[in-house]
């Protein structure tokens, strides 16, 4: 939610936390997702509303996998924090999405990136198609540290070292299973570590490997 065709609410409403949830919940019922299987993969915004997504469905997940989200911008963020959304949204209202991704393609050169890989996440629509009051509307509202002591299940945190992280270990320390919760900080990364080519066979290898022992434990509860 919140990028491409979706970054609308339903029916082109405004988008809210709970069109959020509603938007995966849909998704869960329609592709007709094992909670025992299913882990939850979200970056930047779709970590940030993947706070509250896990919290209202978290019987839908076996786990989590957060990207970029280590910073707080919830209610009692940083000045620092709240100055970086204050700026986000000014560009978001003075240029157009053209320029965003162009943008936003100069950042990515800092790393030597995997092109295909960069360039199929922007076709597919990454960047905002309105103004982004209402995407940061939902990123202030958030509460990590209310929601993630809820959680049952295994979470495997993901930063770029460059990228803000001034509450990446306070999110770990929360995490209910701290056996099977980590943080993986990527050394030169930023907020597009995602998509830098000397980072993208950890990353794939590590989210197989977080998948298998998260699904796998989910097995375990059910059969006791």
């Amino acid at each position: 939610p919140g990028h491409g065709t979706l970054a609308d609410g339903t029916d082109g409403a405004p988008l809210t936390i709970e069109s959020c949830i509603g938007t995966i919940d849909d998704v869960l019922k329609k592709e007709r997702c094992r909670p025992s299987n299913t882990v939850y993969v979200g970056a930047s915004l779709g970590a940030y509303v993947g706070f509250e997504v896990l919290t209202a469905l978290k019987s839908e997940f076996c786990g989590a996998i957060m990207l970029d989200c280590g910073q707080n911008v919830g209610p009692d963020c940083s000045m620092k924090a709240r100055a970086g959304l204050w700026v986000m949204n000014q560009m978001a209202k003075r240029m157009t999405n053209l320029s965003l991704m162009n943008a936003m393609l100069k950042i990515t050169k800092k790393s030597p990136a995997d092109w295909k890989l960069v360039e199929s996440t922007f076709g597919a629509g990454m960047f905002f198609q309105q103004s982004s009051k209402e995407q940061i509307r939902c990123l202030h509202s958030v509460e990590p540290a209310r929601h993630i002591p809820q959680w049952d299940f295994p979470v495997l945190w993901m930063n770029g070292s460059e990228d803000h992280r001034d509450s990446e270990r306070k999110w770990l320390s929360l995490c209910r299973d701290q056996t099977n919760s980590s943080l993986k900080v990527y050394e030169g990364g930023d907020h597009f570590f995602s998509h830098d080519s000397r980072f993208v066979d950890d990353i794939l290898k590590r989210f197989d490997d977080f998948a298998r022992m998260a699904s796998s434990l989910a097995a375990e509860n059910e059969g006791n």
